[in-house]
């Protein structure tokens, strides 16, 4: 029995220890869970790396985005769409620049706009012009592709085989690189004449309807037939000023005006007998005489015959007939002319046709206005604001480049 008890002890002694020993085991558990293992570490560590690098190529990617320019509802045109019809216009401009220059003194892209959009005012420069037009044409293209799908419009064979034809005809002449730098191919170019052949035959449709809604006759009572009468001449004549390289007038001497008017005395005597008026003179480059074909209204008159008088017996010359030599001292021109059609009603026919397209114009805008409500657009001045129109594609599309172009083109035609 003593035995039992001492077996019985000891047990309840070892269960009264065991609760420490476990204690501080859990105790140890918790101090070592406190710092990290090196596996651990190394698992973080590269967790960390990971979330740094994902960062690092979102930004990397977000940056070398094409940068959105236009929106149109849930479209989006960015700067790569852009460069396409920019060029376009650029290309249609640039062949012309050193003219410019050589002219006015300044650059195509500085000269008043010559555009055809017809929110925009001609005092703006051709590259603040040019570049509200791509903006603007752009917008119109994408809404009207939208209008034209909802109402069921789709390209036949032939549109297809138009859209073909136009961008082979974009792409021909253009290396590699430069397609590549214009962000354009034959799909890209294929997708984009596509929607806007679907735009413009839905344009066109609704502009025929629209057209119906315009009153001529009350749109041209108000242009007058006598205002617009037109009379056509041909003369020969010399003024007795000249202009430099500069633009600066000075006045002939009497030596050089009597010497310019025995020319044209000697051209008067054989206006009569000649066979074509228009070729009297062998070399019009070498004489200070020069022949004009031109006409004039009964409304703004003739710059070269400013005297009231002298233009009221020009006015009254019949068809075919030859005045004498004549010398108008206000605007210093001395002449002889040859009436051609002293009643031509093709000014008047211009005047109401160009009356009759503005009023048809308007139907057309008031009518795409009230489309455009239905749209929410709008531009990202931040990339937009960066563009200046005449620098954009003409480093990568040179003028020299268009006219070998131009030239490749017509050899082609002409079978050379």
């Amino acid at each position: 029995m003593n035995s039992s008890k001492k077996i019985m002890n000891k047990q309840n002694s070892e269960s009264v220890k065991a609760p420490s020993q476990a204690s501080a085991a859990k105790g140890n558990k918790r101090l070592s869970d406190g710092g990290l293992s090196d596996t651990k570490k190394i698992v973080i560590g590269s967790i960390c790396v990971i979330i740094v690098l994902v960062l690092c190529i979102g930004v990397g990617i977000q940056q070398f985005q094409p940068k959105v320019v236009l929106k149109v509802n849930n479209t989006k045109l960015t700067m790569d769409d852009m460069m396409y019809p920019i060029y376009e216009r650029e290309s249609a401009y640039l062949p012309y620049n050193e003219m410019y220059q050589m002219y006015t003194g300044k650059s195509i892209w500085e000269n008043n706009y010559m555009g055809s959009d017809r929110n925009i005012t001609s005092t703006v420069t051709n590259a603040i012009g040019i570049k509200q037009e791509v903006i603007d044409t752009e917008t119109e293209y994408e809404i009207l592709y939208q209008e034209a799908k909802k109402a069921g419009y789709k390209l036949s064979a032939d549109d297809k085989k138009d859209v073909q034809e136009e961008v082979s005809k974009a792409l021909k002449g253009l290396s590699f690189t430069q397609k590549l730098r214009l962000n354009i191919s034959k799909g890209k170019l294929t997708k984009r004449f596509e929607r806007r052949k679907l735009a413009d035959n839905y344009k066109d449709a609704e502009t025929k309807e629209l057209d119906k809604t315009v009153d001529e006759k009350a749109v041209v009572k108000d242009i007058s037939k006598k205002d617009y009468r037109e009379y056509k001449v041909q003369c020969y004549a010399f003024s007795s000023t000249t202009t430099d390289s500069d633009g600066n007038t000075k006045k002939l001497s009497d030596s050089e005006k009597s010497k310019l008017g025995k020319e044209l005395q000697a051209l008067y005597k054989k206006a009569a007998d000649a066979k074509d008026f228009s070729k009297l003179l062998k070399d019009d480059s070498k004489s200070d005489i020069k022949f004009s074909d031109t006409s004039f209204t009964e409304k703004d008159g003739w710059s070269m015959v400013t005297d009231k008088k002298l233009l009221k017996q020009i006015k009254a010359m019949k068809k075919g007939e030859i005045s004498e030599v004549i010398k108008d001292e206000k605007s210093g021109y001395v002449l002889f002319v040859k009436m051609v059609d002293n009643n031509s009603q093709d000014s008047y026919k211009k005047a109401c046709d160009s009356a009759v397209e503005s009023a048809q114009n308007d139907a057309y805008d008031k009518w795409y206005q009230g489309i455009l409500e239905n749209y929410k657009v709008s531009t990202n001045s931040d990339v937009w604001g960066d563009v200046t129109i005449g620098s954009v594609t003409t480093d990568i599309v040179t003028a020299a480049d268009l006219e070998k172009m131009n030239k490749d083109s017509s050899d082609a035609t002409s079978g050379k």
